[in-house]
């Protein structure tokens, strides 16, 4: 059964979010793609659009791997300025190329589009950016107003560092500093993002109003999903982490690779992200089923002080599907597609089942929460995930085929991972505390 108000692509191999853009309207997600089967290879980029972040339209392969290599992760920028020549208004995109054989490499490629992304070139003068390594990759570009340039985050993935660049046209990049990995849980980092967001509450006490977020995904060691973070200040050359330390994203088994949409940002200054529900653990194990990888739901993402440090806090940005009364979890079975809140007081239990017995089973217990995944088909996805929860706001839960999203502590806590359950109805068995 395939997602129902999450995006998976019609056929094949689907992971890390790419070159996220919002352009006349149209939300682009690009992501890594597989155009010959189900499993890791011939990575080249996918490509579909939406214009409420809840229905997306899959469009033809935007950038396919070639004899030069393949086509992994990246980002996309509109030039509205022709900075790079192109004309105004062109998407750009900046994404690794990996060349394989005698002499394996990656490098940063440029690549461009005048018709919405629809067909692309690339730049005859590739690689834009190259120092001769084997693990440089992921590059994410903004313009930064203040400097008036364009900024790129960049990780040499195996020594655990990001560095940063800097363009005014995009095709000449000047090293400006390096975001070092000291004390950061984990190997191989991966999929950096570096953006501004708003405090909320504003300026309070002569502090700022905004704080920049460091986010990289971690492929190996890292607790949760693989999603770290620290925030910190920016000025167009470095970036000075706050010293409040690392943080996890998600508590989950899968949500990774996560970028932004830099803009448009809502009312609040909330930029967007959007990342891949999956592990590369054992995402190839997962079984054939004609396509494989979903995306999370979209997120508007902001910051919330807690004493002396600041948290990431996530919303679900389109309500994708009616929430489930809380009184209906009563009954002895569920849609596969639902969404429900949970008790934010009182300790309870909810036990999602299918008739193969793999079950998703919800607990509180007075501040934890824990989440417990068993499958006696794939003893791989026998997990217990915990989160220590610091308020009292509902419990927010999405449920779909092949997934569970949950928001806690007001979207300060977050959870995500995959499942198998499967049938168009599971059993239900709700407890909730005396």
């Amino acid at each position: 059964m395939r997602p129902q108000y999450h995006y998976a692509a019609a056929a094949n191999w689907l992971s890390d979010p790419n070159g996220l853009v919002c352009h006349a309207g149209e939300w682009h997600l690009f992501y890594q793609y597989n155009p010959q089967g189900e499993d890791w290879g011939h990575m080249s980029w996918g490509h579909a659009v939406s214009r409420d972040l809840a229905t997306w339209e899959e469009l033809p392969i935007a950038l396919k791997e070639d004899q030069q290599g393949m086509i992994f992760s990246g980002s996309a920028v509109i030039d509205h300025a022709n900075c790079a020549g192109f004309g105004a208004g062109a998407m750009v995109a900046l994404y690794t190329n990996a060349a394989d054989g005698i002499s394996p490499g990656q490098s940063q490629f440029l690549g461009w589009s005048t018709d919405h992304g629809r067909t692309w070139q690339k730049y005859s003068g590739n690689p834009v950016l190259d120092i001769g390594a084997a693990d440089f990759r992921d590059p994410n570009v903004f313009w930064h107003a203040p400097s008036a340039r364009w900024i790129m985050a960049v990780v040499l993935a195996d020594s655990n560092r990001a560095l940063l660049y800097a363009s005014h046209d995009l095709k000449e990049w000047d090293e400006g500093s390096v975001i070092y990995g000291h004390e950061a849980p984990g190997q191989v980092w991966e999929c950096p993002l570096l953006i501004e967001l708003p405090i909320e509450g504003g300026a309070i006490e002569g502090d700022a109003a905004s704080r920049w977020l460091f986010k990289v995904d971690v492929l190996r060691g890292a607790p949760g999903s693989g999603a770290i973070y620290c925030t910190g200040s920016f000025d167009g050359i470095r970036f000075s982490p706050d010293g409040s330390g690392w943080q996890v994203a998600d508590l989950g088994t899968e949500f990774y690779a996560a970028i932004a949409w830099h803009a448009p940002r809502d009312e609040a200054g909330r930029p967007l992200w959007i990342g891949w529900l999956g592990n590369h653990a054992y995402q190839g194990s997962l079984p054939l089923k004609g396509w494989r990888g979903a995306m999370s739901l979209p997120r508007r993402l902001s910051l919330r002080r807690d004493g002396g440090r600041l948290l990431l806090r996530q919303e679900m940005a389109a309500a994708a599907i009616a929430a489930v009364p809380l009184a209906d979890l009563s009954e002895p079975s569920i849609a596969p597609s639902a969404q429900f809140d949970l008790p934010g007081l009182g300790d309870f239990s909810l036990r999602i089942a299918d008739q193969a017995g793999r079950l998703l089973l919800i607990e509180r217990r007075e501040q934890l929460l824990l989440v417990t995944r068993r499958d006696p088909s794939a003893a791989y996805l026998d997990t217990v995930q915990h989160a220590q929860l610091t308020g009292a706001a509902p419990i927010k839960a999405w449920l779909d085929f092949g997934s569970l999203e949950l928001l806690a502590d007001g979207g300060c806590t977050t959870l995500s991972l995959q499942h198998m359950l499967d049938g168009n109805e599971l059993s239900l068995s709700f407890t909730p505390s005396d």
